[in-house]
């Protein structure tokens, strides 16, 4: 093996134990937040993302583990990170979401389609915000800074 596929291999292994890290610590599952929301009166906060985006991971590194986002995330809001491309069926608000493929190895999860969808097209990252009567409130989608994040959730709090 040369020093160079070393050099890969380590990355890829450190790259994906971060990634892991990431989903155990703001992956509760969908119906957590449902629940959280109706019960608690609180707004859900999607982050739509796709193992294969470099965005998603920059965003996730520099934008949702940041201590400010974690804490408005974990104090106000039912916050989850969801898999675009995931295959698992997804029970919400009386319906179950599933797996569209468009390829032989592609697709779509319908709730992407659903929640992350901006002027009918699909880009990650998305962030999306939403009440208890799946009302969008908020949605955009592409790299958002800390900063930027902190001040749209502020919006939300502070009202």
């Amino acid at each position: 093996m040369t020093e160079l596929s070393r050099i890969f291999l380590a990355g890829a292994v450190w790259f994906i134990g971060i990634n892991a890290s990431l989903a155990q610590e703001l992956n509760p599952s969908l119906q957590a937040v449902e629940q959280c929301i109706q019960k608690e009166d609180k707004l859900a906060v999607v982050y739509f993302y796709t193992e294969w985006c470099s965005v998603c991971h920059a965003m996730q590194q520099r934008t949702l583990l940041n201590t400010q986002v974690q804490v408005l995330l974990e104090d106000y809001f039912a916050f989850v990170a969801f898999d675009a491309e995931s295959r698992e069926p997804v029970p919400y608000s009386g319906r179950v979401f599933r797996y569209q493929p468009s390829g032989p190895i592609s697709g779509i999860h319908e709730l992407a389609l659903e929640l992350a969808s901006v002027d009918g097209k699909i880009n990650y990252p998305t962030i999306t915000i939403f009440n208890s009567e799946n009302e969008i409130l908020f949605q955009q989608n592409g790299f958002m800074g800390a900063d930027a994040l902190v001040a749209v959730l502020r919006q939300f709090v502070d009202n």
